[in-house]
């Protein structure tokens, strides 16, 4: 028997947004759970350059 946890990829949800960053106030609206959106940094920093050497720490 597979269950969906509410962290699952793809869950939908009605939020409750403060007043200023909505349309309609004092109404929810629809939020899914997404994959997190990461890009490679611009200016990588000494973990993420170990990392990338196959390392696990930095020198």
């Amino acid at each position: 028997m597979c269950r969906m946890k509410k962290k699952d990829i793809g869950n939908k949800f009605k939020f409750h947004l403060p007043d200023a960053y909505c349309d309609t106030p004092g109404q929810p609206v629809d939020g899914e759970i997404v994959e997190i959106p990461f890009r490679p940094s611009v200016n990588p920093n000494a973990r993420e350059i170990a990392k990338s050497e196959g390392r696990d720490t930095a020198y």
